[in-house]
């Protein structure tokens, strides 16, 4: 052993084990195991005892400090890396990082960037990870050695160059950190006297996620131990959520989450608290973040949504004031990084997860690619260094309104929902928006105006010193509607007069006038004879686009509704504004459907016939219907393409549809429409959208095997076994005779209705 250090004295009594495959054991329970059970269950009485349960409203008052957010960093590679990683703090603007550093690296490469960061004055929690295997062998006394000698070699070389050091990996998850819970409080027992002598501020236990039973025994046992941190650290994720302002489903699930309403806000003072109770007032999250992967299950456009959901995210942790500190991580990653790395190819994950040990930042720097996350934190950074944060104005049903001031200036930012709007003039006052000095995007790119909507991409809106700011007692969402992701430079617009509301999806102000001016209720009239499409229950037919001559767009109305209809669907929105919302839902989760471009209704709920829904033109006259007719006549091939080639296609379109949290509801052979590329590639979409209904998650087998039902019924017996077959092999399922049934009835059923709809025309 090297003169410099000295034997690690560990309190714990150590001993060989074998891996648990748990953190804490429940069959049986050691002793360990059972105190740390009393600990958990004496620390949630905060959150079980209603008269201490942290709620979820706001802080007030809070001044944040330049260190407030702050990013997560790796061993660079080479000094190249180390360059480029100071160059993007610097643009960034960044106070406070977070660093992995374990056996994996060297103190060699690590040491350049400390330096640097300590000339550029840049605040270092230096996070130490012990080995995977050697952490599945604590805490025996070799374990134990060699991670007490790791823990004094770094500290000794690197004390001076950071300000705190974080102990614990992602303790709740065994797979990752590879403790057991005699592990884990042996290698903290071993770390701790020597965090101590190195006069650094100690973090830990670096529970993840919100899980605050482990919050509550370890730090309850630490305690009882003599041994606790000066700095509580948890990695506070929403993302299981979804959205950051979402309650947490995964409590209790989707269905009873309003019962315990634990938003991030909630708790995050849940997790204070338990912090409290046990002696320790400082908390910080050390690393948060949104995958792409996950964002990509449901929505398009992921990257415009992690950076969306970034801004929000550290937006609400300033409202709510029991945590010092926030840091995303990590800089540079595929999956989640403020950067792409640039190498197109997952990331080895199958050890350790990013969150347990960001081993390396990937990839050359050259390579890197600023993704709008980037742009959004360095937007966000830049308002919330050194900012006050003065309020929650507004923060119900889907409508968030936090306010700041910079010295005497003030500023908002804004935004709903996902999938929401909220129009300006009916949250703030006229004087208040007629007064605004500049707005921001996201991204930090000056905008000409206030916006005529606020959405979920967040906004900054910024007065002057002194001027009195008014938010309208009655601030809300766009009631019943649904928009799609503005992109490529699209804004929404209203129409509103006295007898007739609508939206209109357009690039101006003056292409919006143009196309209201072209199909508001008072220019379409009826529909001409030569331009119907379908006649039904439902009037279809194109019209000339108004701004873009030759081509068509498509106007739906609806000419007769049951009288029954009339009475059930009195609480919901028009025809229009369903089929409106439909078609927006689709575009959202990035699936094939023609584009909304307007829609008008009555503003008289009694007039059901009144309303028009417009959309793009789908640009074929190809559907399912007519190749699963042709298929079922015995045609070999239909335009060129042979049942088993179709279906295999067809199959994957429709997994993709339900894996995105669609029911469609009326998935017909000729609401599903095929157009045929240049290269011979099949391209589905989807019309006929105001049923569907939609999640955040996939929905039940036996719902979607209904959606099948209407698009397979038009085959025979032997190639709908073969379509069922297909889609439900890639689930391990089996197509069961139950389900061939189902399909029978069904298609007597679609009989029946047939005959019924010939008997109508017959007597008129």
């Amino acid at each position: 052993m090297p003169e410099t250090q000295r034997p690690i004295e560990c309190p714990l009594p150590v001993r060989s084990a074998k891996t648990k495959a748990k953190f804490v054991n429940l069959s049986p329970p050691g002793r360990l195991d059972m105190e740390f059970l009393l600990e958990a269950a004496k620390g949630l009485r905060f959150g079980l005892n209603g008269n201490q349960t942290p709620c979820n409203r706001t802080s007030g008052r809070r001044e944040l400090a330049d260190t407030f957010i702050g990013v997560c960093l790796a061993a660079p590679r080479d000094l190249e890396a180390t360059q480029a990683t100071m160059a993007l703090l610097e643009e960034l603007g960044v106070k406070s990082v977070r660093i992995d550093f374990s056996e994996a690296s060297t103190m060699e490469s690590l040491l350049p960037l400390l330096r640097a960061l300590n000339e550029a004055r840049i605040a270092v929690l230096l996070h130490l990870v012990q080995a995977l295997e050697q952490a599945r062998q604590m805490p025996a006394q070799a374990a134990v050695e060699a991670w007490g000698h790791f823990v004094q070699e770094s500290l000794a070389q690197a004390s001076g160059l950071i300000e705190a050091v974080e102990i614990g990996t992602t303790i709740n998850r065994a797979k990752w950190s590879g403790y057991s819970l005699e592990g884990f409080l042996a290698a903290w027992a071993a770390a701790f006297p020597l965090v101590k002598e190195s006069g650094l501020l100690l973090v830990g236990p670096n529970v993840t996620d919100f899980e605050p039973q482990y919050n509550a025994g370890v730090l309850g046992m630490l305690k009882r131990r003599g041994l606790l941190p000066e700095i509580h650290s948890n990695n506070m994720f929403a993302e299981r959520a979804i959205e950051p302002e979402a309650l947490d489903r995964k409590i209790l699930g989707e269905s009873m989450k309003g019962l315990h309403g634990y938003d991030l806000i909630k708790k995050l003072r849940l997790v204070a608290a338990i912090g409290r109770r046990n002696g320790i007032q400082r908390n910080w999250s050390s690393c948060a973040f949104w995958t792409l992967p996950r964002i990509e299950r449901i929505l398009a456009s992921p990257e415009e949504q992690m950076a969306d959901y970034l801004v929000r995210y550290f937006v609400l942790c300033a409202s709510e004031g029991t945590f010092e500190r926030f840091y995303w991580g990590p800089l540079v990653s595929q999956r989640e990084g403020l950067l792409d790395d640039g190498m197109g190819l997952p990331e080895d994950r199958t050890v350790r997860d990013v969150v347990a040990d960001y081993r390396e930042m990937p990839g050359a720097p050259g390579e890197w690619r600023r993704r709008a996350a980037f742009y959004a934190f360095k937007m966000l950074h830049r308002q919330l260094s050194g900012a006050g944060y003065v309020g929650r104005l507004c923060g119900r049903k889907g409508l968030e309104v936090h306010a700041f001031n910079q010295g005497e200036a003030h500023f908002h930012v804004v935004w709903t929902k996902n999938g929401s709007l909220a129009c300006a003039a009916e949250v703030y006052a006229k004087a208040s928006l007629g007064s605004i000095r500049a707005v921001y995007s996201r991204d930090g790119e000056l905008l000409p105006g206030v916006p005529k909507f606020f959405s979920e991409s967040p906004v900054y809106l910024c007065w002057e010193p002194g001027t009195a700011i008014a938010i309208q007692p009655a601030a809300k969402l766009m009631p019943q509607v649904v928009a799609a992701r503005a992109q490529d430079g699209f804004r929404y617009y209203d129409y509103q007069t006295e007898t007739w509301r609508g939206l209109v999806y357009a690039r101006s102000g003056d292409e919006a006038d143009r196309l209201i001016a072209a199909l508001k209720p008072d220019s379409l009239g009826t529909a001409p004879a030569d331009r119907i499409l379908r006649d039904a229950r439902n009037a279809i037919w194109t019209v000339e686009h108004p701004l873009a001559p030759g081509q068509s767009l498509v106007v739906k109305k609806p000419v007769r509704v049951a009288w029954h209809k009339r009475i059930l669907d009195r609480t919901k929105p028009s025809k229009a504004v369903r089929s409106w919302n439909g078609t927006s839902q689709l575009m959202r989760r990035g699936i094939e459907t023609p584009k909304v471009v307007a829609y008008f209704e009555h503003r008289d709920p009694k007039r059901v016939l009144d309303n028009w829904f417009i959309c793009e033109h789908a640009q074929t006259r190809l559907s399912v219907r007519r190749f699963f007719i042709a298929y079922a006549k015995g045609e070999e091939r239909v335009e060129g393409f042979s049942f088993e080639a179709f279906a295999s296609e067809l199959v994957d379109f429709i997994r993709t549809v339900h894996s995105r949290g669609v029911y469609f509801r009326d998935l017909s052979g000729g609401n599903v429409l095929v157009r045929i590329e240049a290269d011979n590639r099949l391209v589905f979409s989807l019309i006929d959208t105001a049923r569907a209904r939609f999640a955040n998650q996939r929905f039940s087998r036996s719902q979607r095997v209904a959606d099948l039902k209407r698009l397979a019924h038009k085959l025979d017996p032997e190639r709908q076994a073969y379509f069922m077959t297909a889609y439900l092999e890639k689930e391990k399922a089996a197509f069961t005779a139950w389900q061939r049934l189902s399909f029978k009835l069904y298609a007597f059923k679609a009989s029946l209705k047939r005959m019924k709809r010939k008997a109508r025309k017959a007597f008129g």
